[in-house]
This record gives structure tokens, sequence and C-alpha cells, in this order.
């Protein structure tokens, strides 16, 4: 769907979904969401808006399906780098959660490697995660 989106020139974000295993220190990713959403093209970029109606759907799901909203993941034009309306518009609030950005709207071949990974920190801020990522898909 970033793909699709991307050959539009807009960028779309994708919210996951997770259970706590492990006595609650491993997120298991449970779903990916298409959260309805805008993607507005401004003079510094693009920015893609998701109004609250949208998130608070997200978390009712969630809590209907004892999940979490545990982390996101978009893609960027060229690089992947968390910019500073990623920070700012983050739909995860929790710390602990993971924001995920792929470089050039997920064009070519899947390579995780690639991503910039972030992970949200206990005050707040987004810090960067070592570029080990593995991808286990059922």
């Amino acid at each position: 769907m970033m793909r699709e989106h991307g050959r539009k020139g807009a960028e779309l974000f994708i919210a996951l979904t997770a259970t706590l295993t492990d006595e609650s220190r491993t997120a298991m990713f449970q779903r990916a969401v298409v959260p309805e959403q805008t993607c507005y093209r401004t003079p510094e970029g693009l920015l893609v808006r998701i109004d609250g109606e949208a998130i608070s759907l997200i978390n009712q799901h969630c809590y209907e399906k004892e999940e979490l909203l545990a982390g996101q993941i978009h893609a960027h034009p060229d690089q992947a780098y968390h910019s500073g309306a990623d920070d700012a518009l983050a739909l995860i609030r929790l710390p602990g959660g993971i924001s995920m950005v792929v470089p050039h709207f997920a064009a070519g071949p899947l390579r995780p490697r690639r991503w910039s990974i972030y992970r949200r920190g206990q005050h707040g801020r987004w810090e960067p995660r070592p570029r080990r990522v593995k991808v286990k898909v059922k």
C-alpha cells in the first residue's frame, strides 16, 4: 500500500497493533491498520493528517481485541529518517513504541536494513535503534 500511494507522490501511515508476551517484555505485532488519512504536499515536503476520530477508532478496536497501538510505519520519498513532523505527529504515544520509516516510498525489494527504526523513550523522545532488524512474516 505504501508503494501504491508513493507512485502517486503521497505518504501513507500504517498503524501496528501488538500483544505483549514474555511478562510484558516483548511486543508481538498482530495487525496492520490503515486509518483514514489525508496526505498534503507543502513547500517543506509531505505531511499526513489523521484526525482524532480515526485514532479513537483504532484505539477502540485495540481495546476490544486486547491489543496495544504499539507501532507505526510509513515511507518517505527519498531517505528514511524521522522528521520533525514524524516526531510531533506520531500515532504512537507509549514509551517503547516503534516507528519505522521506509525509503523511496517502499519501491523495490523489501530491505529492512535500509529502514530507519526509532523507539519512543520514557520522556517521549524518539531514539534511533540499531539497524539490525528481523522481519518475520506468518
